[in-house]
């Protein structure tokens, strides 16, 4: 059975409309720190990089690091 594991970063955002925007970066990199992640976070505000829907980014509410591991189960006869 093989197993994978993958980590992403996930960064939330506040819209100037109220509303939440999630942006995920795959392949987080390993030893990454929380004042780099913040400092990108805060650039990428900064530049208005993104504008989902048209809408800004007013603020930066969260990040977070995630980790998933998949492990391949065996079907019989497939």
């Amino acid at each position: 059975m093989a197993e994978k594991t993958s980590k992403e970063l996930v960064v939330s955002y506040e819209r100037t409309d109220g509303k939440n925007f999630n942006l995920t970066i795959p392949d987080l990199r390993e030893g990454i720190t929380d004042a780099e992640i913040n400092t990108g976070a805060k650039a990428i505000l900064a530049q208005d990089a993104f504008a989902p829907e048209g809408i800004g980014l007013a603020a930066v509410t969260s990040a977070k690091k995630v980790e998933t591991k998949t492990t391949d189960v065996a079907i019989e006869g497939a």
